[in-house]
């Protein structure tokens, strides 16, 4: 039993707070459609792709505070943590696995984030998951302040707003603590380092003032590595990965395991003269969400996510999106944060 979860689910501490998974290590996540906590919205056929977090008998009693039980339709009980049911993903092999994170903006991994005070909030961006306010506007600390200490003062303030605490807000411990303002205003502070906004921010989850002036985003938790060669070119649907020739890799929505896949057209035509795999170097290791999957003919070949990759032939300048929806209408660009690209069916 891991401290603060029932039998049979872990937490993971990350920058953010924790990850949520059962107790072998692979990732839970939960559904955007479970609205009713007492009740499952991932029917017989989902539930093949997305099994339920089944509850021991032996750990009913721990069924308290964040944690819930929900009964299925057949009588078994699911973990639900703060009125969410809990799921694993088919498509994780290994402990540490996050493949089903944002499918189809329907499933995130589980995730228990850090005590904030309620101006806060944690929002996931292209440069990972950035502190926050309540407009989603990057939060910055500077290496100029002592700790405990504000040295911005009132013009300094114009271009970093610093983010005010109310009245009666004290210091209680932990990470979190106000500091007190020249002017007598009091500041939120993050591991006793004040907080500030940028002006020049000007939409959710930009850092435009990041290394500006001793000025550092907080980031509490950097994505995951991509492998070396890997370049971003600029689409109309933002930036998104690309191979080093600039050419847009898709990932292919497959069954998992079924890497033997041929791509077809809508008509059910073999169609492989249109794509080409993202092959490995001999000497080419996984990292981060990126593995390598090895064919009888000797090939490997680059996933993401458990999802092959690959490139369309008739992409012919840098962010073409040629195979958005050309053949089987299930094959998705990568943007920069690693969620698959907004229309385009994901």
């Amino acid at each position: 039993m891991s401290v603060g979860a029932p039998d049979g689910i872990l937490l993971d501490e990350r920058g953010y707070g924790w990850l949520l998974t059962d107790d072998k290590g692979m990732t839970l996540y939960t559904y955007t459609r479970d609205l009713d906590p007492t009740k499952s919205a991932c029917d017989e056929q989902c539930i093949v792709r997305w099994p339920p977090l089944k509850v021991f008998i032996n750990a009913q009693a721990d069924a308290k505070g964040d944690w819930t039980n929900l009964k299925r339709d057949d009588g078994s009980l699911q973990w639900a943590f703060r009125g969410k049911p809990l799921y694993t993903f088919s498509r994780d092999v290994a402990p540490g696995d996050a493949n089903g994170d944002a499918i189809r903006r329907q499933w995130y991994v589980a995730t228990k984030p850090i005590t904030m005070p309620p101006s806060f909030a944690i929002f996931k961006t292209e440069h990972g998951q950035l502190m926050a306010d309540l407009n989603n506007m990057t939060v910055y600390v500077s290496d100029s302040d002592k700790l405990g200490t504000s040295a911005c003062d009132a013009v300094c303030a114009r271009t970093w707003p610093p983010i005010e605490a109310w009245w009666s807000a004290t210091t209680t411990g932990g990470d979190w603590s106000v500091v007190t303002r020249e002017d007598g205003s009091k500041q939120w502070a993050y591991k006793s380092q004040p907080l500030y906004l940028y002006a020049g921010d000007f939409n959710p989850g930009d850092i435009a003032g990041d290394g500006i002036e001793a000025r550092r985003a907080v980031i509490l938790e950097p994505l995951p590595p991509v492998p070396d060669w890997i370049t971003y070119q600029q689409s109309d649907g933002g930036e998104i990965l690309a191979d080093p020739g600039g050419k847009t890799i898709y990932a292919h929505n497959f069954v998992a395991g079924q890497f033997s896949f041929v791509p077809r057209a809508a008509d059910g035509k073999d169609r492989p003269y249109d794509w080409t795999p993202v092959v490995a170097s001999p000497d080419a290791e996984p990292v981060g969400y990126w593995s390598i999957v090895s064919h009888e003919n000797g090939t490997r070949q680059w996933a993401r996510r458990g999802l092959l990759l690959y490139t369309n032939n008739r992409d012919l300048e840098p962010g073409d999106l040629n195979g958005v929806r050309s053949t089987d209408r299930i094959w998705l660009p990568i943007t920069r944060s690693g969620q698959t690209m907004a229309g385009t069916g994901a």
